[in-house]
């Protein structure tokens, strides 16, 4: 199929750097044809493995699933590579992929029509744990643990260990009492301290069981530390339209030190009555540029929140001079 070639033209804002063009291929015409699940094949199970085609020129394709009785979208994604595994319930499907580029992309391909049907045999099954995520921060360690049924499974086993380097103590199964729904709430006599854990799911029924699937999580009960200002030191001065960077650190001694975002305040009083400038989203890294229009004496100070929802304290605050 004849290629047509597209010279998408970039603006450069420097002075000094000259304009490139991206080339990308006009896929437009091109198809992408499904190998996997094919029209009307029936899988036993709830893992269902997708495969299509690749093209030349496709940087990613788009996966759309839909229920075939309600037609609500189950799936709509954008992917790398021409495998894609997700798992599903028991149901009646269609399903179509496209290939995308920067500039262009491809008709769907034809809908291809399948069925999850249920299977007694588990080995093969997926159990999808929903809560915590993996590699969630949480504040509490009153937790509830939550996953997606499988409909021929009769029970669950979960397991939840302590990690500690490349060791792992297990602090607590239900060896001997069966969980029959698909979640349940350990306390904090399970989970009494700030520390990284793993937890793990198995589905079971009377003849078969599935492998245990695994999420990591941290519990981080403690504040974020004060932070410590460092630009600009107080009773600096600056001049009005002047761009002054802020900027401060953290020092966290904590068992788990989790992300930390910050909140900066400016302020013409020392009581920050009169805050003229905060940031509207948490701050990523520990510097903020703020430019004066009117010559005054101004204060700031900054806050951290961790990725685990705990609120530190105000710093001290710094002062500035604006001529």
């Amino acid at each position: 199929m004849k290629k047509y070639v597209s010279y998408i033209t970039i603006v450069c804002i420097s002075f000094f750097i000259g304009c490139d063009d991206i080339i990308e291929d006009d896929i437009t015409n091109d198809l992408v044809t499904i190998t996997a699940p094919e029209d009307m094949e029936q899988i036993e199970g709830n893992s269902v493995q997708f495969r299509w085609n690749g093209i030349d020129g496709a940087d990613e394709y788009r996966i759309q699933i839909n229920n075939k009785i309600s037609n609500s979208v189950i799936l709509d994604s954008l992917v790398n590579t021409t495998l894609f595994n997700y798992t599903m319930n028991p149901g009646s499907y269609l399903w179509r992929v496209r290939g995308e580029n920067f500039a262009y992309q491809t008709a769907y391909s034809f809908n291809s029509d399948f069925t999850v049907i249920p299977s007694i045999d588990l080995s093969d099954q997926v159990v999808t744990l929903e809560s915590p995520l993996n590699e969630e921060f949480l504040n509490n360690t009153d937790i509830t643990f939550s996953w997606q049924p499988i409909s021929t499974a009769t029970s669950y086993k979960i397991k939840i260990s302590k990690i500690e380097g490349s060791i792992e103590t297990l602090i607590f199964d239900n060896e001997g009492n069966d969980i029959n729904s698909t979640s349940i709430t350990i306390g904090n006599s399970v989970i009494p301290e700030d520390a990284r854990y793993k937890w793990e799911i198995q589905a079971i029924n009377a003849s078969s069981m599935t492998m245990f699937f695994s999420n990591f999580f941290s519990i981080d009960t403690q504040n974020p530390p004060e932070p410590v200002l460092t630009e600009p030191t107080t009773g600096q001065t600056g001049s009005v339209n002047q761009e002054i960077s802020f900027k401060w650190t953290y020092t966290d001694t904590g068992a788990i030190t989790s992300g930390i975002t910050s909140k900066i305040q400016i302020a013409t009083d020392d009581s920050f009555n009169n805050v003229i400038e905060t940031n509207s989203n948490p701050l990523t890294t520990n510097e903020y540029t703020f430019t004066f229009t009117v010559a005054d004496t101004y204060f700031w100070k900054v806050k951290g929140e961790d990725d685990a929802g705990n609120s530190g304290e105000f710093s001290e605050a710094n002062q500035i001079i604006i001529n």
